[in-house]
């Protein structure tokens, strides 16, 4: 595995952490869409091609997990005013 790929998988990886993810989810995005793009250009990288798009997938996925996450952190203090 290159050294891209693996840095885009530690990228996902870090991504899973509950909202301190949503520093990482970016990162492993275009690392992995770097990744695809390079993979295409040269076929001598396409061995860690999978790795690429699994980053790329895995960082878009939550990404939307953790800004969801955030939406739901600015919103319980009006959630829970209304229960006074």
């Amino acid at each position: 595995m290159t050294s891209l790929a693996g840095t885009a998988r530690a990228f996902a990886t870090f991504s899973i952490v509950p909202y301190l993810g949503i520093l990482f989810c970016p990162a492993a995005v275009v690392l992995g869409a770097v990744g695809i793009v390079r993979s295409r250009r040269s076929p001598q990288v396409s061995d860690s091609t999978r790795s690429y798009y699994v980053s790329t997938i895995v960082g878009l996925g939550v990404l939307g997990i953790q800004i969801w996450f955030w939406w739901i952190l600015y919103h319980v203090p009006t959630w829970v005013s209304n229960f006074d």
